[in-house]
């Protein structure tokens, strides 16, 4: 049976497998991993506390910034452009009339 040092913070064999199961071997990040690890991690708190709290919160951090990544990565691959660069960049009418209007020297 593994032995947790104490110095770990860890209270139990099986805290410390919990926590290896989300740190495990390296794999790609998916939404269903950090699904499964937010899981873990609310179960930890429950039965330890909200020294956990940090953890939980970056969990759910992580999830959000994948999420708004595989919708902007969507929405760009579909024609749309983001909403700063709508802004910043002249309408093609506009910039037509403004050159044709500038002064002649």
């Amino acid at each position: 049976m593994l032995q947790v040092p104490a110095a770990n913070g860890l209270r139990s064999d099986s805290q410390w497998a919990a926590v290896c199961a989300i740190f495990g071997a390296m794999q790609p990040v998916s939404a269903q991993r950090i699904e499964n690890a937010i899981r873990i991690v609310a179960r930890l708190i429950e039965t330890s506390g909200d020294e956990y709290w940090p953890i939980l919160e970056r969990l759910e951090a992580e999830l959000a910034a994948l999420a708004s990544r595989e919708e902007r990565l969507a929405r760009y691959l579909a024609g749309g452009r983001p909403q700063s660069a709508r802004r910043l960049l002249p309408k093609p009418a506009l910039s037509m009339l403004r050159e044709d209007r500038a002064p002649h020297v």
